[in-house]
């Protein structure tokens, strides 16, 4: 009876939170979004030591370092703003996202280049910027699939995945997620896949990689989609800018070299993801919105 009530709260209040950022002018909204970020970093003490603790190896820096704490207190801010977006989602039309979402021409060639092989495409990101709209915009051009968790409030999810599917995007649930994401690839669709899993990664299939000179899991599927379709895989985010509209960035596509060793492979296309997803971070680390340990150990990280 409680948990039913929690959820219903919990969807009650989304839906009034929505219906407020839909009606309210951004010069409003994301002022009340900045603040409630600063309520959060000073409330939420657990998760602002993790923040804290991972943007210290994101700078190599010490957790109590001014500058760990500026990009964290950051990245609560800007998350704040991305819930507000994703409140704001039901109503943006295509024109609204071609307005507020640019790709320079290098990154779109990247995913042009990607495409004409026809067996699909893999995108890889990360919790960033805001990746919901990114993937709304280049899901007008190709149909994207997207694997992701399925929230315990039932109600909430429904409503969330309904706002997706109008864009374009379809949600997977984990359970049978690789047959619906291989015959999507077949399709020449999109498959949409997150890799900043932290501990969660010990859960999936995954391999060690090194990310920001330091060893930590990260799940294999898109290695292993890319080596059994042909998919290439391309590392892309969409990056707030000052004005708060974004700039979407992909990376050139990776092929996974098929050989005789399969562990190789995977591991080798794993390191290669993550290499691009440090060169993305490390531009603007305060729109990565990283609030669970990213490493085994992130007391361990610089004191």
């Amino acid at each position: 009876m409680r948990e039913r009530l929690l959820h219903g709260g919990a969807f009650w209040a989304w839906r009034v939170g929505a219906a407020l950022a839909q009606r309210l002018p951004p010069w409003i909204s994301y002022p009340a979004a900045v603040a409630g970020g600063e309520i959060a970093y000073v409330l939420w003490i657990r998760r602002r030591r993790i923040a804290k603790a991972n943007f210290s190896v994101v700078l190599d820096r010490p957790t109590h370092d001014r500058e760990v704490a500026r990009v964290a207190r950051r990245s609560f801010r800007n998350f704040a703003k991305y819930v507000v977006e994703i409140m704001r989602f039901p109503r943006l039309e295509l024109e609204d996202l071609q307005r507020i979402v640019t790709v320079d021409p290098r990154s779109l060639a990247h995913v042009r280049a990607a495409r004409e092989h026809g067996r699909g495409l893999i995108f890889v990101s990360m919790h960033f910027g805001n990746f919901e709209i990114g993937g709304a915009r280049i899901a007008d051009e190709m149909p994207l699939n997207v694997i992701g968790d399925e929230l315990e409030n039932q109600r909430l999810m429904d409503l969330l995945v309904s706002n997706r599917a109008h864009k374009n995007v379809k949600l997977v649930p984990p359970e049978g997620a690789i047959r619906q994401v291989l015959r999507a690839l077949r399709r020449n669709e999109m498959v949409g896949l997150m890799m900043d899993l932290g501990p969660r990664a010990h859960e999936l299939d995954n391999v060690e990689a090194t990310f920001f000179g330091e060893r930590t899991k990260f799940p294999t599927i898109a290695a292993n989609l890319a080596r059994v379709s042909g998919a290439p895989i391309v590392v892309a985010a969409v990056m707030r800018k000052r004005d708060n509209t974004f700039r979407g960035v992909a990376l050139a596509p990776i092929f996974v070299e098929r050989t005789k060793q399969t562990a190789h492979d995977i591991e080798r296309t794993t390191q290669t993801i993550v290499h691009g997803l440090e060169q993305l971070v490390r531009g603007d680390p305060d729109q990565w919105y990283i609030f669970r340990p990213m490493w085994s150990r992130p007391e361990g990280a610089r004191s």
